[in-house]
C-alpha cells in the first residue's frame, strides 16, 4: 500500500474550531530581555550614525575650507603669471638687461613642418 496525502477540501473543516485561546499573562522575562537588548542595539546604531554624520559634516566643512583657500591661490597665481606675460614688462626687463633687437627670427613650426 502506497502512503498518499490527502488535500483537505471545504467539508473537512466543517465543524473545526479554529480559534485559539491564548492565556491572558504578561510577557515572559525572557522576550522582555530580548526586545530590551533589541531596543538597546537600534539605539547605539542609531547614536553611531549620528556621530558618523557629524564627523563627516566637519570634514566636509574642512574641505570648503580648504578648496576656497585653493582657489584663491591659484587666482593670485594667475594673476601673477599674467603679469610675468605682459609684454611690455618683457620689453623693459629686455631693454634693462641689454637684450638687442633680434636680427632675424626663426620659425620653429615651419621648420619643424619641414623635417616631416
Amino acid at each position: 500500500m502506497s502512503a498518499t496525502t490527502r488535500r483537505a477540501t471545504p467539508g473537512d473543516l466543517v465543524g473545526r474550531d479554529f480559534a485559539r485561546v491564548r492565556p491572558a499573562g504578561r510577557l515572559s522575562t525572557r522576550r522582555i530581555a530580548w526586545l530590551v537588548g533589541v531596543a538597546f542595539a537600534c539605539a547605539l546604531a542609531l547614536a553611531a550614525l549620528r556621530i558618523d554624520i557629524l564627523r563627516v559634516r566637519y570634514a566636509l566643512g574642512e574641505a570648503i575650507l580648504e578648496e576656497k583657500a585653493l582657489v584663491q591661490q591659484q587666482r593670485q597665481q594667475t594673476a601673477a603669471l599674467e603679469a610675468l606675460r605682459n609684454p611690455s614688462r618683457l620689453v623693459e626687463v629686455a631693454q634693462r638687461l641689454g637684450f638687442a633687437p633680434p636680427e632675424r627670427v626663426i620659425d620653429l613650426r615651419r621648420n619643424a613642418a619641414r623635417r616631416q
